[in-house]
């Protein structure tokens, strides 16, 4: 099954953007996005409205496991990516390889937006997107949904805390 928003590089994603009029907002934001819950399409929403068009990174499994421990992600990073850029607010997906977005956003024809939700303090790829001319955008984290969450209750295993990226 293709599909269509669902990029595997930069270079279609920049076909996109390139006819795309110099007055529109390009935004991009990245994440885990491991069993897609509210919380996530809340802020992915948030993340369309700040801009004209929406790149959604899929963080690759390497990284998501050094981060939150050994049993995640839940799914593959092609599987993660599939849903989340079949979200009708999303112009555009690709599998990000490292945690830092810094690779991508440079290779792309421009972007304007970066957004991470405000519950992040270090915030990979904000020196990248103000080195760009762009600005980070943190929109306000949605109480109340946890992906750890779930996985502690469908395991029976406790919460692990697993904090940012350095």
């Amino acid at each position: 099954m293709t599909f269509s928003r669902n990029f595997k590089t930069v270079e279609g994603i920049n076909k996109l953007i390139s006819n795309l009029s110099e007055d529109k907002t390009i935004v991009y934001t990245y994440g885990a996005w491991d069993l897609l819950h509210p919380g996530h399409v809340s802020f992915i929403h948030k993340a369309s409205m700040l801009g004209d068009f929406l790149i959604v990174a899929t963080v690759s499994d390497g990284p998501i496991r050094k981060l939150k421990g050994s049993d995640r992600p839940i799914q593959c990073a092609a599987d993660r990516a599939k849903v989340v850029s079949s979200l009708r607010f999303v112009d555009a997906g690709i599998i990000q390889k490292e945690y830092d977005p810094s690779e991508i956003l440079l290779s792309l024809e421009r972007v304007n937006i970066l957004t991470k939700g405000d519950d992040w303090k270090n915030i990979p790829g904000q020196k990248t997107i103000e080195k760009l001319g762009g600005k980070l955008v943190k929109p306000k984290y949605t109480v109340g949904y946890s992906t750890s969450d779930t996985v502690s209750k469908m395991t029976g295993k406790p919460k692990k805390i697993a904090g940012e990226p350095k």
